[in-house]
């Protein structure tokens, strides 16, 4: 019996959105998304696989011999990212296996699925060689088409007719995700291969062990409206779907008692946010003393207003981190792209009350949002030196697809990437939003410079040696020492 459907996770982008980051610095993560669709079809009676082509690190042409060689009855290639503000530059890669399929086995029905496909779906399938493509969440759209119901019954459906594009309307979401997506396929992932890798910041403490690894989501969706942010895009929705407590747990000790994973990334939008949420699974973890360690976003103001005594719960669950959108020290700045009417004080506080827990911070700062000059990109700056976060992540702003900010360029004319590598903000090609005050070149050297000042800064090095060690250390001096080639600054 053959292959009803194969989901591919595209590969070859890796070097193209880290530069030679890519070797050792990355993450490479696993596939969460095409492990939840293939247990969702899975579940309903089809026959599904799995090519990681990411984690194999196969080029197009090597991912295409490979789907060839399984011979499924659909070829689906889903398009997610670590968020969705990570996947236009995947569509590089995406583009040519799309081809390469083709080349292949021109009689290959191949549909894509996913984050950037949802934003754009005219647009991808006017650009790319797919046959179809599955708008929204992908599942009802898949099923659709594994029963083999005729086109125009297919929920959330894009294909060509007659030289034409035809679609059917997007599917509603699914409510409860306990009842229909209740299966996470792991067993098709090679997650003990040594193929996935953590980020490097979360596995400071043991570096050795950055390969036993895993990503999930225990929510769908954000109550938020963040201008930079492409997430509404995917959901159709401001608000959030949870999948219970116990299912959360259930996953958690399938990863580790099956495949022997100790970090666990949870990508949710904001893990951190509904205490009925979050405090069971943190609780059932303390029970089990499976001694894991954990990272979740989290968001300032929520952080602020907490009880010290959750954060402390979530340390002695193994939430060794927490990674907070900080963006900028601006509160002008952070109105203007509806992150939050609050100052840099509420920031302090917030990353105080973390600290004292005894948890570390991954916190994401924003170069270039609307309104920011020189100035308030400074204050921002001096406001990472002043919180001593263990691992800050240095962005530029930009505009993906299905944002808020994507559209507004689009209606003022402001130059966006012409190819989807200028997405990739560890890229050669990336190209930044300007402000009114400042260029994209200069805001794109002004973060680069950041980076180097910050991780290079004696002070921040000898913090990282008392709390994680010399090889720690090392690993973060090695990481500076390769320095990304940009387009837009004459390299």
């Amino acid at each position: 019996m053959g292959t009803d459907i194969l989901l591919v996770n595209v590969g070859g982008a890796r070097k193209l959105v880290y530069q030679d980051l890519s070797a050792e610095f990355s993450a490479v993560d696993p596939p969460f998304w095409a492990a939840l669709t293939a247990g969702f079809l899975r579940r309903r009676g089809f026959s599904v696989s799995i090519l990681d082509a990411g984690a194999l690190n196969l080029d197009a042409g090597e991912a295409a011999a490979a789907a060839a060689a399984v011979g499924a009855r659909i070829t689906n290639i889903v398009v997610h990212g670590q968020q969705a503000n990570t996947c236009a530059p995947l569509m590089t890669a995406v583009r040519a296996l799309c081809s390469a399929l083709k080349t292949a086995r021109p009689d290959m029905t191949v549909t894509l699925s996913g984050w950037h496909p949802t934003a754009l779906p005219e647009r991808t399938m006017r650009e790319e060689a797919c046959d179809m493509l599955a708008e929204g969440e992908g599942f009802l759209t898949l099923l659709g088409l594994l029963r083999d119901d005729p086109r125009e019954h297919v929920p959330g459906l894009w294909w060509r007719e007659a030289g034409a594009l035809r679609r059917t309307p997007r599917p509603p979401n699914i409510e409860d995700l306990d009842a229909e997506l209740p299966e996470v396929a792991w067993d098709l992932l090679p997650l003990a291969s040594g193929r996935y890798r953590a980020f490097n910041w979360m596995t400071l403490q043991d570096l050795a062990s950055r390969d036993r690894v895993a990503s999930m989501l225990t929510s769908l969706g954000c109550p938020y409206r963040c201008s930079f942010c492409a997430i509404h895009a995917a959901y159709g929705e401001h608000r959030v779907r949870s999948w219970s407590p116990a299912w959360a747990l259930r996953q958690v000790d399938i990863l580790h008692r099956e495949h022997g994973v100790v970090h666990i990334n949870l990508n949710d939008e904001f893990f951190v946010l509904a205490p009925r949420h979050y405090l069971p699974i943190a609780e059932g973890l303390v029970r089990r003393g499976y001694g894991l360690n954990l990272c979740a976003f989290a968001r300032v103001d929520r952080v602020d207003a907490m009880d010290a005594r959750e954060l402390r719960l979530l340390k002695r669950a193994g939430f060794n981190w927490l990674k907070l959108g900080i963006e900028s020290a601006d509160p002008g700045v952070l109105r203007r792209a509806r992150k939050g009417a609050y100052g840099p004080d509420v920031t302090r506080r917030a990353v105080r009350k973390i600290h004292d827990a005894g948890i570390d911070v991954c916190a994401n700062f924003i170069f270039g949002l609307p309104g920011d000059t020189r100035e308030t990109m400074e204050a921002t700056l001096g406001l990472a030196f002043e919180l001593e976060c263990a691992f800050p992540s240095f962005f530029c702003a930009m505009a993906p697809p299905g944002s808020e900010l994507y559209d507004q360029c689009l209606r003022d004319g402001t130059p966006l990437p012409r190819e989807w590598a200028g997405y990739a903000q560890q890229g050669y090609e990336f190209l930044p939003l300007p402000t009114a005050a400042l260029d994209a070149a200069e805001i794109l050297a002004f973060r680069d410079a950041a980076f180097d000042r910050y991780f290079r800064d004696p002070g921040y090095l000898a913090m990282i040696e008392r709390k994680f060690g010399a090889a720690a250390r090392r690993h973060l001096e090695r990481m500076t020492g390769i320095r990304l080639r940009r387009r837009l600054l004459g390299d």
